[in-house]
């Protein structure tokens, strides 16, 4: 085994027991997976690896490292395979910041973009292109993106990727899938990037906001339907005063006149309905409030407008309410 300067980085504390000694002596941890390379490149093979793990013994300790590798043949004078060249690159930091980058996004359900103004070239991460659904050999460009884009929220998108100075402010925005027509929504945030001596580039992340979105909705229909109610049971809480209010006049009259009528028999009379009927509309009781049937009777009884007993607060005297006068 011979290597360059380059490798001491790569050896560790093991340079520079590593020259000269055999493949399976110089890393015997990873003995067998070098011995099957040797082999394959003796064939005449180039093999090339992308990240890839070992754990190494370079300082005495188990330690985690990934390496980009390239192995090709040096062949002899013959031609024939006589030997293994191998380009070895140490990524682990890189690898770790790409790893825990991905992670990140994924976590947070995150994707990364970079546009390229100049070129058009747009670069995503695997997370981009999820939330907007799209397969890992689909080549992502902006006219694709817009095109995704819901009809009602692409002349704002436009708008926006036209000029090379907007800053690329917060943004809401729905997309639409082309295969089962769904619609989510995303939401971008970016910035232009300038580097003296570079082209400028759009740097940014989109999220997939739909389940926000949808709980937003969803509270504001809620709390739409509370509004209605409440605005219903004040009605029907005036309607409800307004008819106590009105037994009450009529009793007090009675009295008055030397009657003993009750004012509920007195009303019931005046509807032309029997007093328990009226009772169960005209219960002292907070939580019973009063039918549209009976108010509508009232209303009828002391021509009234549709709606009178909804609104209008009164105090009567009976022969102001027979006489059609309210106070």
């Amino acid at each position: 085994m011979l290597y360059n300067d380059a490798y001491r980085e790569i050896a560790g504390s093991r340079h520079p027991g590593l020259l000269g000694q055999t493949i399976h002596d110089s890393w015997s941890e990873i003995a067998d997976f070098r011995a099957q390379v040797v082999s394959d490149v003796l064939k005449g093979n180039t093999l090339n690896y992308r990240n890839e793990h070992f754990v190494l013994l370079r300082d005495g300790e188990p330690e985690d490292i990934w390496l980009d590798i390239n192995y090709s043949p040096i062949v002899d004078e013959t031609g024939t395979p006589a030997g293994v060249f191998a380009v070895v690159k140490n990524t682990t930091r890189r690898f770790q910041s790409e790893e825990r980058l991905r992670i990140a996004q994924q976590a947070g359900g995150v994707g990364i973009f970079e546009v390229y103004p100049e070129t058009g070239r747009l670069e995503v991460s695997d997370q981009f292109r999820r939330i907007w659904g799209l397969d890992a050999d689909v080549a992502v460009t902006v006219e694709l993106l817009a095109s995704l884009v819901h009809p009602d929220d692409q002349q704002a998108v436009a708008h926006r990727h036209s000029t090379l100075a907007d800053p690329l402010a917060y943004a809401e925005y729905r997309r639409v899938d082309p295969a089962t027509g769904e619609i989510r929504w995303i939401a971008r945030r970016g910035e232009v990037i300038s580097t003296k001596g570079a082209a400028e580039r759009y740097v940014g992340i989109v999220m997939d906001i739909t389940d926000r979105k949808k709980s937003e909705a969803a509270l504001a229909e809620s709390e739409a339907r509370w509004r209605l109610l409440i605005e219903q049971m004040d009605v029907k809480e005036i309607r409800h005063r307004n008819v106590r209010a009105l037994v009450r006049e009529l009793e007090r009259n009675a009295g008055r006149d030397g009657k003993r009528t009750g004012g509920l028999t007195m009303l019931a009379g005046m509807l032309g309905k029997s007093a328990a009927q009226v009772s169960r509309f005209a219960s002292e009781k907070p939580s019973t409030h009063i039918g549209d049937r009976i108010a509508r009777e009232i209303e009828d009884v002391f021509e009234k407008e549709h709606g009178w007993m909804d609104h209008v607060q009164w105090s009567a005297n009976v022969d102001d309410v027979e006489s059609g006068h309210t106070s």
